[in-house]
């Protein structure tokens, strides 16, 4: 009796173990198989060239069609506001502002630094903004300059970070308005 009470348990267990064995078959190979599948669909959609009929209906149902099917108005109307603009700061007589400073020398002789600054963006009237906000422009630059030193300055990677940080300043001193580039246009280091 005992050993009828095992058999009828084993089989319990096999019957189960039968039943959790295709949904295991199916989660573990028709899973992966359904997710494969679904990514080469995404892929060959979008890799197949059909990327123009699915940006024109994206367009059509977003209202952003112009006259000749291909929304062209909104398309140039964004690409003209997306020109860059390129501004100077200027002095009160016209002249273009040149920031001159001294920064730190690992030796302790003088050290100026001359240069003179080119600013981008897409905004036309940045250089209003930039012109409204000559004074704080140049005490962000002028206190980031002065804790320099001269070695910070030297290479292309070390030019890259000045720019960087003027960029943030310039920003930093206009805000909510933003500059997109900060072009060196020229850059003296005076001993």
């Amino acid at each position: 009796m005992a050993d009828e009470e095992t058999e009828t348990e084993d089989g319990a267990e096999g019957e189960e173990k039968a039943k959790k064995s295709p949904l295991k078959l199916i989660l573990f190979i028709g899973l992966p198989v359904l997710i494969l599948l679904l990514a080469g669909v995404g892929g060959f959609l979008l890799f197949s060239g059909g990327g123009d009929d699915a940006a024109e209906q994206a367009d059509s149902l977003h209202g952003e069609s112009g006259g000749d099917g291909h929304g062209g108005d909104t398309h140039a109307a964004a690409e003209q506001h997306a020109e860059p603009h390129y501004f100077d700061l200027r002095e009160g007589d016209g002249e273009v502002e040149t920031i001159t400073t001294n920064i730190r020398s690992s030796d302790g002789r003088p050290v100026l630094v001359q240069l003179k600054l080119s600013f981008e963006s897409t905004n036309p009237e940045m250089e209003s903004i930039l012109q409204s906000h000559v004074d704080p422009i140049m005490d962000q630059f002028i206190m980031f300059l002065r804790e320099l030193r001269e070695d910070d300055l030297y290479g292309s990677a070390g030019m890259h970070r000045v720019r960087l940080e003027l960029l943030r300043r310039v920003n930093l001193a206009i805000e909510p308005a933003q500059v997109d580039a900060v072009l060196i246009q020229e850059f003296l280091i005076v001993d």
